[in-house]
């Protein structure tokens, strides 16, 4: 079977778990329980209505006061999450619903979050909803009937990557240029003889960075930047970027996720007029910093005087159908909108267009690539960067990939030794084999590929273990961070618990055992024995003067990070994430808490290398573990035997140097 088929199968059979997964929650719970799952909200009304970018409706809600109290802080809900909108029933204690009670099918409106606050929760109703369902929910806000929104699966972003592995399994000979061929595998790769001279706008760039700048504009036109821990990879990025556009190029920059792609633009917004950097997506999945480079905050302004008497008549006619009682009133304004919404979404698309192709680099993420915008723009790209391409599906990648074939430079960045995309179906094997892995493993990936060697962030006794374990040891730490310890800080004193750079809570023995935590949502893991000596550890930290926000507390379990929550309070200052949440992030000191000491040797999520490799270099001064050194010596998995022989022994050009300190904690210490 074709991979590209394979691939599309795969993406069905994730879709169909997700959908199952949410459908089991919906069908199994009313709609309290999922409000109290943090899956839903209830007791909603409709307190604004108005027209977006692109004749979107835009929903604000807010919770009916006569029935509810409180904030809507509780929800999961985020920017960007599918949402269905149905009416209320009288009653939820009925375990099974009847339609009316699920919201009536026929009735009910799926959206999107585009920004919630504890008060309300703004959501995007797509222009092909019939205005009819909507606009019958706001013009009855007055009556009995409340609304509820409950979370579903995302199933725009996998119908994007499903059509576009169709647009791969029927792409036309003619309609592939030489980069297609060779990520197809139908042609071997070769290297250019481009010599074009450089003059690099950062002064501050290092021999590899350099290197991997020339090499991507000069000597190939594919190639990966492999930036593992700390090594300025986006700092690289944005040269290579600069230097491109400097040559007349037109680049498109994606990554998979929001925060990817606006860190890029963030460091690249003070080098660009107003108008040459575009970021496509909703404002509100914005860093603040970038909203002035935001495509629809750009449009408003650029065509103002253009569409402004226009949003002022949609206004008007939505206060009168607010205000309408009579059908054939009420018909005549549904028409006279549908009319008005026609000519503004007509007159915003003739300004996006021109934006589009006024614009030197446009950002979005890679589902972002396959926005309408952009595709109606007919923009040409010279170039295409994929960031954190070891973070993204493959078939996500292709989106950006095959907007046109005139593309003549691709420039994937990323590290795959680091976490994976998550994938919650079957399908895992090959869905996190990623872009950047397929290139190494199948298409002669090492030769174009580009590795930054020296790391800004950690001192080395932190970054050596995954320097041997996973880069060849071949990371070289800058002068500026080689021996950087906590006491170095200002206003932190030096003393036994600063000035050690790695240390090990070893909890073996029995006395620090897992525990196990059922939920509705799975079951996960804590150990409440470590959490003693985690949280004296924090203590002998803040005394010795080291900020509560330099400090960073990470679990390889959800149970773990919410009972640490719990216990450190709602005004605490220290970050407590999984891995997860802490990718790409850095602390000053990192705490790592291993939970898994049974006596079965299983120890679950540790076993997945990239997950502890993001763990132990996020810290910048001090990495602290606690965990049970025998159960993973025990355990059978290679990388978590080296690094316990490691810490145990220590070795360096053959010379033992012992870089952890072990210590042996006192159950008694933590017990009551």
């Amino acid at each position: 079977m074709n991979l590209f088929s394979k691939f599309k199968d795969a993406v069905l059979k994730e879709q169909e778990e997700d959908v199952a997964q949410t459908t089991e929650y919906i069908n199994a719970y009313p709609p309290k329980k999922l409000a109290q799952m943090g899956l839903a909200v209830i007791n909603l009304n409709i307190s604004n209505m108005r027209t977006g970018i692109g004749g979107k409706t835009i929903l604000e809600m807010q919770l009916d006061n006569a029935v509810s109290s409180g904030d809507l802080s509780s929800t999961s809900m985020k920017t960007g999450d599918i949402v269905r909108i149905a009416k209320m029933a009288g009653s939820e204690r009925k375990k099974k619903r009847d339609d009316d009670e699920a919201g009536n099918k026929d009735e009910s409106i799926e959206a999107v979050v585009v920004k919630s606050s504890n008060q309300t929760i703004t959501l995007s109703v797509d222009e092909s909803t019939g205005d009819d369902k909507v606009l019958n929910y706001y013009n009855n806000t007055n009556d009995s009937t409340r609304l509820w929104i409950v979370k579903l699966a995302n199933s725009i972003t996998y119908k994007r990557m499903l059509t576009t592995m169709n647009k791969v399994l029927e792409l036309k000979e003619s309609n592939k240029n030489d980069i297609h061929k060779l990520l197809l595998g139908e042609i071997e790769y070769t290297a250019l003889s481009g010599s074009s001279s450089i003059q690099f706008l950062n002064s501050g760039l290092n021999p590899s960075q350099r290197s991997a700048i020339d090499f991507a504009i000069n000597k190939s036109n594919i190639s990966i930047i492999f930036g593992p821990p700390g090594t300025g990879k986006t700092m690289t990025l944005v040269e290579l970027i600069q230097q491109l556009t400097a040559r007349g190029e037109k680049v498109l920059v994606c990554g998979p996720s929001n925060i990817s792609v606006d860190t890029i633009l963030e460091r690249l917004g003070g080098h660009y007029k107003v108008g040459e950097l575009i970021r496509i997506g909703h404002p509100a999945r914005l860093l603040p910093v970038n909203l002035q480079h935001s495509l629809e905050v750009l449009s408003k302004n650029y065509g103002r005087d253009v569409i402004e008497d226009l949003e002022n008549d949609i206004q008007s006619v939505l206060s009168k159908i607010k205000k309408c009682k009579r059908y054939g009133e009420r018909k005549a304004l549904y028409q006279e909108l549908k009319l008005l919404k026609k000519e503004l979404i007509q007159r915003e698309r003739k300004v996006v267009h021109e934006l589009l192709n006024g614009a030197k680099v446009i950002l979005a993420t890679l589902h972002g690539a396959g926005s309408y915008d952009l595709k109606r723009s007919g923009v040409n790209f010279d170039s295409i960067i994929i960031d954190e391409v070891s973070q993204s599906l493959e078939p996500q990648c292709w989106i950006p990939l095959l907007h046109n074939d005139k593309f003549k430079r691709l420039v994937i960045a990323g590290d795959n030794m680091q976490l994976p995309p998550t994938i919650i179906s079957g399908a895992g094997t090959l869905l996190e084999t990623t872009l950047f892995d397929r290139l190494v493993k199948d298409l002669n990936g090492n030769k174009f590929k580009k590795l930054l060697n020296v790391q800004y962030r950690m001192n080395d006794s932190i970054m050596k273990f995954p320097s041997m374990q996973l880069y060849e040891d071949k990371l070289i730490s800058d002068e500026s961070v080689k021996e950087i310890e906590l006491s170095d800080l200002p206003g932190v004193e030096s003393n036994d618990d600063t000035n050690v750079q790695c240390v090990w809570y070893d909890t073996q023995g029995g006395d620090f055992p897992e525990q196990k935590l059922e939920s509705i949502k799975g079951d996960s893991k804590y150990n409440e024995m470590e959490l003693g000596i985690v949280r004296s550890h924090i203590k002998k930290l803040m005394e010795s003067g080291v900020s509560p926000s330099d400090i960073g507390v990470i679990a390889p379990y959800a149970a773990q990070v919410q009972l640490l929550k719990k216990q450190l309070g709602p005004d605490s200052l220290i970050e407590v994430s999984t891995v997860d949440g802490f990718q790409g992030r850095e602390k000053e000191v990192i705490i790592l808490t291993l939970v898994r000491s049974n006596d079965e040797r299983d120890v679950g999520f540790l076993s997945e290398e990239r997950r502890l490799n993001v763990a132990i270099t996020r810290p910048k001064r001090q990495l602290c573990v606690v965990g049970d050194l025998q159960l993973m010596d025990d355990s059978g998995h290679k990388f978590l035997k080296d690094w316990s022989r490691y810490v145990e022994d220590g070795f360096e050009d053959g010379k033992s140097v012992r870089p952890y300190e072990i210590v042996y904690p006192n159950i008694d210490d933590y017990t009551d």
